[in-house]
């Protein structure tokens, strides 16, 4: 289940990985660090961690973005 009915919606990993490649979108780019994406999650007041790994975790497990290092 992707979201529950007793859960709030803005803190549901679904929400965080919409706010996440909104982001994507605005910055036109197929690159951003982990500090850009906790800087604009905190303007929607997600500001714990927990919260940006789920949306990072649904987005790599649905195969929407990918981890690497330089």
């Amino acid at each position: 289940m992707l979201i529950s009915k007793d859960e709030n919606f803005r803190t549901s990993s679904v929400y965080i990985a919409s706010l996440i490649l909104k982001h994507f979108n605005k910055k036109k780019t197929n690159k951003l660090n982990i500090f850009d994406i906790a800087q604009e999650l905190k303007k929607h007041n997600i500001v714990k961690y927990r919260q940006i790994i789920s949306g990072l975790f649904f987005l790599y497990t649905t195969g929407i973005i990918d981890f690497w290092q330089w």
